[in-house]
């Protein structure tokens, strides 16, 4: 199952609004299903709030709405109640800008090699682990913003999205997966260069450096996601997935998710062992060989970057 946020089109500025709704996309990819009306019209109730509620209510909540898509599916009434056409609405950011969104750094060696750095063992060292505000995170379509100084430079990172289902604290390799509601496309999109305007004393520069990297995550719509969340039980193996990102539709990245250093599993099992997982909670798993900072081939205004990992669609946005 296909899930969404979602309103009418023309209705009002991105970011989080009570216009905002929770739907489903119908398998022949044309339509959506509004679960909230849906279900009214059905005289049913459901978690149907947000991407987050639905996920709290566990399976009950997916079943509920997997009932809702097919009800609509077999209806051959028309109008359906609750069935748009997807050409009508705009996508928001499945997830939205509840939760947490965690990311891992330098978790592919190609990306690693390309910097000039080695590739540590995944027995012996732990994934590298930031995080990224809620107010950074976009969806589909949405502008990434070039914010100007200080952020002089500012790059491209597509990789695979995980999102909690279940609230997890402390929980093995072996049971990680267990507690993943699904899989969509990230762009940790990142500021190269800090320029505060003037000069910065010289012993503390290797430290600034380090600040530096991690504001350069932190901007305004530098986390765009989408266009649907994929649940799990449509992902046969999350390891075995490919990674493309394209820039104005020439391909810079591409990679496995197989290439890995830490796996999907240890990163969830690492970050529960640091903090509480909930159900919206987003972790970006890391981005292959392949940015803009190697070439020096920064992003522009006008530019479009396109996302696509295997069976999760394509996460589409331009640049201003």
């Amino acid at each position: 199952m296909k899930l969404v946020t979602f309103r009418e089109a023309g209705a009002g500025a991105a970011g989080d609004s009570p216009l905002w709704r929770v739907g489903a996309i119908t398998p022949d990819g044309q339509r959506l299903i509004d679960l909230r009306e849906a279900a009214q019209a059905s005289g049913s109730n459901g978690p149907f709030e947000s991407i987050p509620a639905l996920l709290a209510a566990g399976e009950r909540g997916l079943a509920a709405a997997r009932a809702l898509l097919e009800q609509a599916q077999r209806t051959t009434v028309a109008p359906v109640p609750g069935v748009l056409a997807l050409d009508r609405v705009r996508l928001g950011p499945p997830v939205g800008r509840t939760g947490k969104v965690l990311a891992l750094a330098a978790n592919y060696p190609s990306h690693r090699a390309e910097g000039g750095g080695s590739s540590p063992s995944p027995t012996n060292s732990v994934p590298e682990v930031f995080s990224k505000p809620g107010t950074s995170v976009i969806g589909p379509e949405d502008a990434i913003r070039l914010p100007g100084p200080p952020i002089t430079a500012v790059d491209y990172e597509g990789e695979l999205g995980v999102v909690i289902g279940r609230t997890c604290s402390r929980v093995t390799e072996a049971a990680a997966l267990e507690y993943v509601a699904g899989y969509l496309n990230v762009n940790d999109v990142s500021g190269r260069a800090l320029d505060p305007g003037f000069e910065r004393s010289p012993e503390f520069l290797s430290r600034a450096r380090f600040f530096d990297w991690l504001i350069g995550k932190w901007c305004d719509t530098f986390c765009p996601v989408g266009p649907w969340l994929v649940t799990a039980d449509e992902v046969t193996d999350p390891m075995t997935l490919t990674v493309v990102t394209r820039v104005n539709g020439e391909e810079r990245q591409r990679a496995s998710t197989g290439e890995m250093i830490h796996s999907i599993a240890r990163a969830i099992s690492w970050c529960s062992h640091l903090m509480i997982l909930e159900p919206g909670d987003l972790i970006a798993t890391g981005t292959p060989a392949g940015v803009g900072s190697a070439t020096g081939r920064y992003l522009r205004p006008g530019d479009v970057v396109e996302v696509e990992v295997t069976g999760l669609g394509v996460l589409r946005n331009a640049v201003e």
